[in-house]
């Protein structure tokens, strides 16, 4: 990664997805006569999306070498920094601005609430809309902006108002929608929200529908094998079977133990991820060993390195349990409170990059003795060590804070 000093030194508008015009005979490339097997090894090797996007760029040959890389393995992800307009890129600094567009203005005041892999949830509260979009390809999917209540619901879900028989209005605010998943083709977009697992799909549904019998405090969502799989905070996995009505059996029980010590108890916090190795269902338990009766304080280096701890899963379905895995080869694995994805990189193989929420959150002032305001943390599986130095360019009092003011950052895949 590089240092501190060396990151965000440009501001960078995201481009449209289509650079160039085909036609465009002055384009050129200093190297016209490399082969495009080379060029397409060369383009994916490329881990950032706007080096992928200059490459493009240089010519017609270029491109189409580019275009032929299928599939091509997702390039790293940007950091949001700022509610959801500023994000830095890695690895290589760059900072990449996305403000609301002008023309959702238009009909009243539209906020970002959220960045989900490759999509923004925009929420315009005084329209009663909200919509999923890129903005990069500028696809986009509206969302219902309620959720269909039966009697039954109203005794485990909060009540943010209803608006005629049978539905309430959704609250999207960022500490409500904790992440939003889409699967590809056919668009079924699920939410966690504070007390549950809800889900829609465009064409079938006028309102999101409330997974009953599923977790009520779900960690995390994913979507493996066309099913909908969610967490909760015991590590039970769960398989959510939708079409006119949602169903949810639980498929593994609570996760392998982690033994304590007298005094001492685990503080865990659960993700899933589909492995882009295996391709099966992984999770990882990020826990933190903390005294029973906690009060919250700073933490020296040395401190964090000694009690925090990372497990990874495979999910074998067949015969319902977890199986532990050693090592991730060349994977890196990005966790996040509303994105986790698996990435294959040589270079950063069996690393694993989580938020600094999930430490800042327990301590005084967000501030860690010895470091400062990391932006994110690194777990090496590889030699068993953590990297919490890792600061962004853009100071801290830029940045937003949430409701417990403690700044909350999370990871965004750009994707065309």
């Amino acid at each position: 990664m590089p240092a501190a000093s060396d990151l965000g030194r440009d501001v960078v508008v995201v481009p449209p997805a289509g650079i160039m015009d085909d036609d465009d005979e002055s384009t050129w490339s200093p190297w016209p006569d490399l082969q495009p097997e080379l060029a397409g090894m060369v383009f994916c090797r490329l881990l950032s999306h706007g080096d992928r996007l200059r490459f493009r760029a240089v010519c017609r040959r270029w491109r189409l070498a580019a275009w032929q890389q299928h599939p091509l393995p997702p390039a790293l992800p940007w950091l949001n920094l700022d509610g959801r307009i500023t994000y830095q890129s890695l690895p290589d600094g760059e900072v990449h601005r996305i403000p609301v567009p002008d023309e959702l203005q238009a009909g009243g005041t539209v906020v970002c609430r959220g960045s989900f892999d490759g999509w923004l949830l925009y929420d315009g509260s005084e329209q009663l809309e909200c919509f999923l979009m890129n903005p990069i390809s500028k696809a986009r999917i509206d969302l219902p902006y309620h959720w269909h209540c039966d009697d039954d619901d109203d005794a485990i879900l909060p009540d943010y108002g209803e608006e005629e028989e049978g539905q309430r209005t959704m609250c999207f605010g960022e500490n409500a929608v904790r992440k939003i998943a889409v699967c590809s083709p056919d668009p079924v977009a699920a939410v966690i929200a504070g007390s549950g697992v809800f889900f829609y799909r465009p064409g079938m549904h006028s309102t999101w529908l409330f997974a009953s019998g599923g977790p009520c405090f779900a960690r995390d969502i994913a979507y493996y094998n066309g099913k909908l799989y969610s967490i909760s905070s015991d590590g039970e996995l769960f398989v959510h079977e939708f079409s006119d009505s949602i169903s949810a059996d639980i498929v593994i029980g609570i996760a392998p133990q982690a033994y304590s010590c007298q005094g001492y108890s685990w503080r865990s916090t659960f993700y899933l991820v589909i492995s882009c190795a295996t391709g099966r269902l992984m999770m990882v338990r990020w826990r933190w060993h903390l005294p029973i009766f906690y009060n919250v304080r700073r933490w020296g280096v040395d401190e964090l390195r000694k009690e925090i701890k990372l497990d990874v899963f495979e999910a074998d379905l067949e015969k319902r349990r977890w199986l532990e895995v050693k090592e991730l080869g060349d994977q890196a694995l990005f966790l996040g409170t509303s994105c986790s994805r698996a990435i294959l990189s040589s270079d950063y193989g069996s690393c694993i990059f989580f938020s600094s929420l999930n430490i800042t959150r327990l301590c005084s002032d967000g501030i860690i003795n010895g470091i400062g305001d990391c932006a994110y943390c690194v777990y090496d599986m590889k030699n068993d060590t953590f990297r919490f130095d890792n600061p962004v360019s853009i100071k801290r009092e830029g940045l937003s804070y949430g409701s417990d003011g403690r700044w909350r950052a999370d990871w965004f895949f750009p994707c065309e």
